[in-house]
C-alpha cells in the first residue's frame, strides 16, 4: 500500500520513469553489443545467440532466461509509457493555464515527441520479437536460431531496413531526452553537472543509434557477405541423459 501511495505522487512517478528508463538503457547497450558480433561473422553471432538461449537452462529451461528478460523489457516499457502519460496529466492539472502557456515554448523537440515515441517503441518491440525471435511474422526467410541468416535476409528488404532505422531514430531521440531526465529525477543532476550529463546523453544516443543502424545499413548495401549455405540450425535431440541442445549443420538440400 505504501508503494502504491508513493507511486501516486509526482515524485514517485518520476522515480519509476527513471528506473524503468535505466533498465531499458542498459538493455539497449547489451543488445547493441550483441548485434555488433555480426562483424565477427556468421559463426560468431550465432554462437553468441546459442549461448544466450542456453544460459541458466538448468534453472529456467531452454531460452527461459531470455524470455524472462524479454517479458521484463516489455513490462518496463509499458510501465514507462503509462507512468509518463499519468505524470503529464497530473502535472497539467496541477499547473495554472498561464504557467503552461509560458513554458510551452521551452520544450525541446525531443521532449515533445516523448508521448508519441513511447507507444510506437512498445509496438515495434512486439513486432521485432514476432519477426526475429518467434518467426510468427515472416516477411522474409526465417530459420530458428540462425541469427545471421535471419538478419541478412530481413535487411535485404529495403522497407524492413528503413523501418528499423527510423524506429531506432525514435528510440535514440527518446533516449537523448530520457537519459538526462533520468539523472534529474534521481537527483544526480545539478547546475555544475548539467553540461557533462547533457554530453553523456547526446553521446550515448548517437553511439547506440550508429551501433544498431550500422547492421541494416551495411547489409542492405551488400557490404556484409550472405550467410553460408551450411546454416547453423538448432534442434533438440533426446539422449539417455535427457533433452540436450546441439547444433547441426545442414545444407540447403538436407532433409
Amino acid at each position: 500500500m505504501r508503494i502504491l501511495n508513493f507511486y501516486r505522487t509526482s515524485i514517485g512517478k518520476k522515480i519509476v520513469v527513471a528506473l524503468s528508463g535505466a533498465a531499458m538503457f542498459l538493455f539497449l547497450i547489451a543488445h547493441m553489443l550483441g548485434n555488433l558480433k555480426i562483424y565477427g561473422g556468421q559463426a560468431d553471432i550465432d554462437s553468441y545467440s546459442h549461448h544466450l538461449r542456453t544460459f541458466m537452462e538448468d534453472f529456467f529451461g531452454y531460452a527461459g532466461f531470455l524470455w524472462i528478460a524479454r517479458v521484463g523489457l516489455l513490462a518496463a516499457v509499458l510501465l514507462h509509457v503509462v507512468t509518463i502519460i499519468l505524470l503529464v496529466r497530473q502535472n497539467r492539472k496541477a499547473r495554472p493555464e498561464g504557467y503552461r502557456h509560458r513554458h510551452r515554448s521551452a520544450r525541446t523537440w525531443a521532449s515533445m515527441t516523448m508521448m508519441l515515441s513511447g507507444p510506437l517503441i512498445l509496438i515495434y518491440i512486439v513486432f521485432h520479437i514476432l519477426q526475429f525471435t518467434t518467426g510468427t511474422i515472416q516477411p522474409t526467410p526465417f530459420q530458428e536460431g540462425a541469427v545471421y541468416f535471419n538478419l541478412w535476409h530481413a535487411f535485404q528488404v529495403w522497407w524492413i531496413a528503413l523501418i528499423y532505422i527510423v524506429m531506432m531514430a525514435f528510440i535514440c531521440l527518446h533516449l537523448y531526452h530520457g537519459v538526462w531526465s533520468m539523472f534529474q529525477s534521481l537527483g544526480v543532476n545539478n547546475q555544475d553537472r548539467n553540461r557533462g550529463l547533457r554530453w553523456f546523453s547526446t553521446v550515448s544516443a548517437v553511439v547506440i543509434f550508429l551501433g544498431f543502424t550500422s547492421v541494416p545499413a551495411l547489409i542492405w548495401c551488400d557490404l556484409l557477405p550472405p550467410p553460408s549455405e551450411e546454416v547453423m540450425k538448432e534442434e533438440h535431440v533426446s539422449t539417455d541423459e535427457g533433452d540436450s541442445l546441439i547444433f547441426k549443420e545442414e545444407g540447403p538440400h538436407a532433409s
